[in-house]
């Protein structure tokens, strides 16, 4: 096919972006492609609790739960586990490459970086980082 000038089609991962901002040009809702579209996405799951979702009970990390444990080895390995099944049952668009788990505990909270492949032509590694915290 490409010998005819056809070029194949790229793989493009679009999602609506959350911050429902307007797009100044269609006045349309912006929407988030490839690497910002699976960003947000892995946050979403990230920050949701299994529960949260109606009709979906077993959505999300459920990473929240352990900000109230004495947060050592042990719990920083739960709460990466948490993530990397919650990543492989609702994020079919990447492959975790590195989980790093931090205790802010000024701030009753963690810190967690992730590095991940986004499995697609361009094969693109990028990286996420946010904040769980308890909400006041």
């Amino acid at each position: 096919m490409a010998e005819l000038g056809i070029r194949a089609r790229e793989k493009t991962y679009s999602d609506l972006d959350f911050a429902f901002k307007r797009n100044p040009v269609t006045d349309a809702i912006s929407i988030k492609r490839d690497t910002e579209a699976v960003k947000q996405s892995i946050v979403n799951i990230l920050s949701t609790n299994r529960g949260e979702r109606p009709f979906l009970p077993d959505f999300g990390a459920n990473i929240q739960s352990y900000l109230f444990e004495n947060f050592d080895g042990i719990t920083a390995s739960l709460v990466e586990e948490q993530i990397r099944v919650a990543i492989a049952n609702y994020e079919p668009r990447v492959r975790i490459l590195d989980i790093q788990i931090t205790a802010v505990p000024d701030r009753n909270a963690m810190r967690i970086f992730m590095e991940f492949e986004i499995l697609s032509p361009q094969s693109e590694v990028t990286s996420v980082e946010f904040v769980v915290e308890r909400l006041r």
